[in-house]
């Protein structure tokens, strides 16, 4: 940069600066202040679709407490369709699988698990409607299909459940012994606390004494 001697010459050319760059840092402040209230906008926005959201799936709730299910199943496809990126939607799914199952549609209750299924992002989810898809196909007497479903998840947290239900399946299967490695399994990974462990060392105890050779 030029070293200026006088006064008058630094502000002559401050001003001569200004004039071939005034506009383009005019222009980059709108931008920025218009950034900022742009982003402020969409947080808005944002915060009232959440609300919007919650809103309808908590009308949702009301109606099913009062067995309005109909009136429910109203606000369930409102969440799966404009509020289908929300948390909601897979819990209205979720809630809309169990109307429907009680209601004696077993076919548009596992239409409704596959779509919690598919489009959650909970993983408490995920594993609720696949746990309740294979007993679906458990009740519909798929067993192969239900244990096949089941086989090969990360159940993680969740593995004392999965191992019961595979129990109850090779029970109904006719078969006691890997019905007792499963609740077997199922104990093992249930936490000290954890509930129905009761009733889990029921089922186990239920299939008596384990064959000869096989205690393993």
């Amino acid at each position: 940069m030029d070293i200026y001697t006088t006064e008058e010459q630094q502000v002559a050319a401050i001003r001569k600066w200004w004039d071939a760059n005034k506009w383009s840092l005019i222009g980059g402040v709108v931008i920025g202040v218009g950034g900022l209230w742009g982003s402020r906008a969409w947080l808005d926005n944002q915060q009232h679709y959440s609300e919007a959201a919650s809103a309808v799936y908590q009308t949702m709730l009301e109606n099913v407490s009062q067995d309005k299910n109909e009136d429910a199943a109203v606000q369930g496809a409102q969440l799966l369709g404009q509020f289908s990126d929300t948390a909601y939607a897979s819990l209205a799914a979720l809630m809309m699988a169990k109307t429907k199952l009680e209601g004696g549609d077993a076919a548009a209750a596992g239409a409704h698990l596959r779509w919690a299924l598919d489009n959650t992002e909970s993983e408490a989810v995920r594993h609720e409607a696949r746990l309740r898809l294979a007993k679906l196909m458990m009740a519909e007497e798929k067993y192969d299909d239900a244990l096949n479903f089941l086989a090969g998840t990360e159940a993680g947290i969740y593995e004392s459940t999965y191992e019961q239900l595979k129990g109850d399946i090779y029970v109904v299967m006719g078969q006691p012994e890997s019905a007792r490695t499963a609740f077997m399994r199922a104990l093992v990974s249930a936490s000290p606390g954890e509930r129905g462990r009761e009733l889990l060392q029921m089922k186990l105890d239920n299939l008596g004494q384990p064959a000869s050779g096989d205690l393993s």
